[in-house]
C-alpha cells in the first residue's frame, strides 16, 4: 500500500513536471523567437529610415556594425540580389520567389522560417519593403534561438529534481501515516497465525479510534483460535516428525499426478534438494513402468508392488508400494495415490551374492566329486585290473579329495572372516618375519615353476595375528607364482610409511586386463580359469586377502598391465606401542 501511494504520487508529479517543463521550454523558445523577430524588424526599420533611396553597400556597412551576428540582404524590385552580408551576390539566384520577399512586396512586411539555400542552415527571415520598393531582408540562425531554449532546460531540470525530492519526502510521510493502522492490524493477525501474543501496543483502548472495533474483534478471535492453532500445529509437527524419521520414502499425489507431499527419505532417494519444489512430471518421466503402475492402481483400486532399478541417479534398486487413496485430503487437497518406497539395493545385492556363491560352490564341488565318482565306478566295476592303473586312479582320487579339502577350508576361512568384527587386535606380528616364513614355505613351488622369488624389507609390527597375516602373504605370493611364466620373478617387499606397514607383492606374470581388475577380489572369480584349475586354485585366495585386510583396518590396491605383471600393495596400521 505504501509503495502504491508513493508510486502514484510520484507518477502524478512526474507527469505534471514533464508537461510543465515541456510547455515552459516551448514558451521560452516562442518568446525568444518573438524577441529575435522584433530585433530584425527594428534593424530593417532603421535601415529604411537612412535615405529615401536605398544604397546597398552603405546599408551593408552600417548593418555589419550594428548587428555583426546577423545577415542582411538587399533585393531589387525584379528579385535581383544587390547585396548580401554573407554571400557573393554574383553567385546568388533571383529571390523574387522567396516567401518572405513575396509577402513583403505585397503587404510591406514578410516573415519565414526555412532552410537557407545559400548558407545551408535553418534561418529566421524578416523582410521589409523600403521606400523605393526595394526589399531589405534581415536574418539570423534558428540554432541560436534553440540554444537559448536548451539552456533553460537545466534550470527547469533542477527545479523539477527539487520538486521530486520534496514530493518523495511528503509522499512517504503521508503513506506511512495512512498505512500505520493497517500495519498494526497486520502485525496482530500475523501474531495470531504464529501462535504469539498480540503486541502490547495493540491495546484497543490505546489504539486509533478507527482501529478499536477491529482490535476488539481480533482479541476475541485470538482466544478462540489459539487453542485450535496449537492443537493443529502439534499434530502437524507430529506427522512431519514421523514422515522425516521414516527410513522409507513417502510420496502423496493428487488425481492429476502432482506431488502433494514428499518426505526427506524420498527426496534423498531421488536426489531432490531440501526445500525445492518437486515436479511430478519430472519424477514420472524416469520410468514408464512407474506411470503404468500408478494408472493400474487407480483403475483397479488395488495396491501395486513394483521393483525398479536405475530410477535414481545412483542406480539404486527400489521397491515401490503404490496404493490408491479415496476420501482423504492433505492440506486441503484431495489425495489420489500414495507411494511408499523402500531401498532394497543391499538386499538384492546380498541375494545376488548368495545366489552366485551357491552356484559357484555347487560347481566347484561338483567337478571333483564327478571325477571321484567316475574313478570309483571304474575301480568298482573291475575295468581297471592292473595294480599300476589302480594305484594311478587312487592317486587321482586323492588329488581330487585334496582339492575338495582345500575348497572347504577356504570357504570356512571366508565364513570365519565374515563373522568376526574387532576394534583393535591384541596380538602382534612382525610383517617382515611372516613374509620371510611365507617365502621359505613357497620357495620349493617357485623353484618348481622356475620363478625367482625374492624378499626385501624391514621390521614392521602390525596388530594382526600371525596366522592370518601368514595366510594373507601365502595367498598373494602363491597367486604371483601361479600366474608367472618360467623365467619370471616374484618380489616381496615390507616397509613402513606414514605410520603404516606397506606389504608389496609384485610379479612379472601374465597381468590382469583392466576390465577384470575390479572383480579379482570376488569369490571364485578367475582371470584365466584354465590356468587356475591346472594349478589347483580355488578362486577364493584374493577374496580371503580382501577380508583379512578389511578386518584389520587396512587397504589393498592392485596395479596391473597385461603381459607385464601385477603388483598387489597391502597397507596395515602399525601396532600401538
Amino acid at each position: 500500500m505504501k509503495k502504491r501511494i508513493i508510486g502514484a504520487t510520484l507518477f502524478t508529479v512526474v507527469c505534471a513536471l514533464l508537461i510543465s517543463n515541456v510547455v515552459g521550454v516551448l514558451m521560452f523558445r516562442s518568446r525568444e523567437m518573438d524577441a529575435a523577430r522584433n530585433t530584425l524588424q527594428e534593424l530593417l526599420t532603421l535601415m529604411d529610415a537612412q535615405s529615401a533611396i536605398t544604397e546597398p553597400e552603405e546599408l551593408l556597412r552600417q548593418f555589419s556594425q550594428a548587428a555583426p551576428d546577423k545577415r542582411l540582404t538587399i533585393i531589387d524590385t525584379d528579385g535581383t540580389v544587390l547585396a548580401d552580408s554573407e554571400a557573393d551576390v554574383s553567385a546568388m539566384e533571383d529571390h523574387e520567389d522567396r516567401p518572405e520577399v513575396m509577402e513583403a512586396e505585397a503587404t510591406g512586411w514578410g516573415e519565414a522560417v526555412r532552410q537557407s539555400d545559400t548558407v545551408g542552415t535553418s534561418m529566421l527571415y524578416v523582410a521589409k519593403r523600403f521606400a523605393d520598393n526595394m526589399v531589405g531582408r534581415a536574418a539570423m540562425p534558428v540554432s541560436s534561438i534553440n540554444s537559448l531554449a536548451l539552456g533553460s532546460v537545466g534550470g527547469f531540470t533542477l527545479a523539477a529534481a527539487a520538486a521530486l525530492i520534496l514530493t518523495l519526502l511528503l509522499a512517504s510521510r503521508t503513506a506511512n501515516r495512512a498505512a500505520a493502522p493497517l500495519d498494526a492490524v497486520g502485525a496482530a493477525l500475523q501474531g495470531v497465525l504464529d501462535g504469539k501474543e498480540p503486541p502490547a501496543g495493540l491495546n484497543p483502548d490505546r489504539a486509533y479510534d478507527e482501529l478499536r472495533p477491529l482490535l476488539r474483534t481480533i482479541d476475541k478471535l485470538v482466544e478462540r483460535l489459539r487453542g485450535y492453532i496449537q492443537s493443529i500445529t502439534a499434530e502437524r509437527d507430529k506427522v512431519g516428525l514421523i514422515l522425516d524419521c521414516m527410513a522409507e520414502g513417502l510420496i502423496l499425489l493428487d488425481d492429476e499426478g502432482n506431488v502433494l507431499a514428499i518426505n526427506r527419505a524420498a527426496r534423498n532417494l531421488f536426489g531432490f534438494p531440501e526445500g525445492e519444489e518437486v515436479d511430478g512430471a519430472l519424477l514420472f518421466t524416469r520410468s514408464r513402468r512407474l506411470r503404468e503402475a500408478i494408472q493400474q492402481s487407480r483403475d483397479t483400486r488395488t495396491a501395486v508392488v513394483l521393483d525398479v532399478d536405475a530410477l535414481t541417479d545412483d542406480a539404486r534398486s527400489l521397491r515401490l508400494f503404490i496404493s490408491p487413496v479415496v476420501g482423504r485430503q492433505y492440506e486441503g487437497q484431495d489425495v489420489g495415490t500414495s507411494i511408499l518406497i523402500s531401498d532394497v539395493t543391499e538386499l538384492k545385492k546380498a541375494e545376488g551374492i548368495r545366489s552366485e556363491f551357491t552356484a559357484n560352490v555347487s560347481h566347484e564341488l561338483k567337478t571333483p566329486l564327478t571325477s571321484i565318482k567316475g574313478f570309483t565306478d571304474m575301480l568298482a566295476s573291475g575295468m581297471v585290473a592292473s595294480p599300476e592303473d589302480q594305484k594311478r586312479f587312487i592317486t587321482m582320487i586323492g588329488v581330487e579329495v585334496d582339492r575338495l579339502i582345500d575348497l572347504i577350508n577356504d570357504i570356512l576361512k571366508l565364513s570365519e572372516l565374515e563373522s568376526v568384527a574387532i576394534d583393535q587386535c591384541e596380538e602382534r606380528s612382525d610383517a617382515n618375519a611372516v613374509a620371510k616364513s611365507a617365502v621359505e614355505l613357497l620357495s620349493p613351488s617357485a623353484k618348481q615353476a622356475e620363478v625367482r622369488l625374492t624378499l626385501s624389507g624391514e621390521e614392521a609390527v602390525v596388530a594382526v595375528p600371525e596366522g592370518r597375516l601368514k595366510e594373507l602373504m601365502l595367498n598373494l605370493i602363491s597367486n604371483g607364482i601361479k600366474y608367472t611364466e618360467p623365467g619370471g620373478s616374484v618380489t616381496v617387499q615390507v616397509r613402513t610409511q606414514d605410520g603404516r606397514a606397506v606389504l608389496t607383492v609384485a610379479d612379472t606374470g601374465i597381468g590382469i586386463p583392466e576390465e577384470a581388475q575390479s572383480r579379482v577380489f570376488e569369490r571364485f572369480y578367475r582371470v584365466d580359469k584354465g590356468r587356475a584349475r591346472k594349478n589347483g586354485g580355488t578362486g577364493l585366495g584374493l577374496a580371503i586377502v580382501k577380508h583379512i585386510v578389511q578386518l584389520y583396518g587396512g587397504t589393498v590396491r592392485l596395479e596391473s598391465e597385461v603381459g607385464k605383471g601385477s603388483t598387489f600393495t597391502v597397507t596395515l596400521p602399525l601396532a600401538e606401542k
